[in-house]
């Protein structure tokens, strides 16, 4: 995460990478129907351990939720939504100490998991964040555009949507998706997964198994949906 970012925002994307790298199925980002979380009268149970539910102010919880993990909050959105902005604006007022969404053509607020894909895909909510604007939108007219067309021809029928190495860069800021994906060769796609694992290593981000999880990307790639 780039260190000149405010510290709420670069704890947003580090909540992220923890919840990933501690494994366990934590690092969701998308889900078909708000029930997955547990939902009871009180909110007393749910499938990510320790979380509760809260409404963003007099919101209808169909448009917008907060999750709050430990002392952390998350941003859920229906992903058909457009005022979504206007949503981060609202929760970073009311749970990140901030006056809004961040100024600056740095950033851009956007959909952890596509949004096109997540409404195809059948998802009710895809949690969002201010990611950097140029891997952004890199990802959107590469790897995204790919998943968007995967959806409208066969809807995966995934009920929860968990973070991958494509979602962490995304959030990390890389912007080397150019070549990204290739959906017949896992080769094709080594070099620019090299370079997103070199990117995350700059940042003090290690993938646990090194080259043979750069190998299982690689392959992945070929299969987005």
């Amino acid at each position: 995460m780039n260190p000149t970012w405010p510290l709420a925002l670069r704890r947003q994307v580090q909540v992220l990478l923890d919840q990933f790298l501690a494994g366990g199925g934590n690092a969701w980002i998308g889900v078909a129907g708000i029930e997955r979380f547990g939902l009871g009268q009180r909110f007393p149970s749910t499938l990510r351990a320790g979380g509760r539910l809260e409404a963003l102010g007099d919101r209808p919880l169909a448009r917008a939720f907060v999750w709050i993990q430990g002392t952390d909050a998350e941003l859920w959105v229906d992903p058909a939504d457009a005022g979504y902005r206007d949503l981060y604006d609202a929760f970073a007022r009311a749970h990140l100490g901030l006056p809004g969404r961040p100024a600056g053509a740095g950033f851009n607020i956007d959909h952890v998991f596509p949004k096109a894909a997540g409404a195809l895909d059948g998802l009710s909510h895809v949690r969002v964040l201010a990611i950097g604007g140029s891997g952004n939108q890199a990802a959107g007219r590469t790897v995204e555009k790919v998943m968007k067309r995967r959806a409208e021809g066969a809807p995966s029928g995934k009920v929860v949507r968990h973070a991958t190495w494509m979602t962490i860069g995304k959030a990390a800021g890389f912007d080397g998706w150019e070549a990204l994906p290739d959906d017949t060769s896992p080769a094709a796609n080594v070099a620019a997964v090299r370079r997103l694992f070199g990117h995350l290593a700059a940042m003090g981000i290690t993938a646990p198994l090194g080259v043979l999880e750069q190998r299982l990307t690689a392959h992945s790639l070929t299969r987005i949906h």
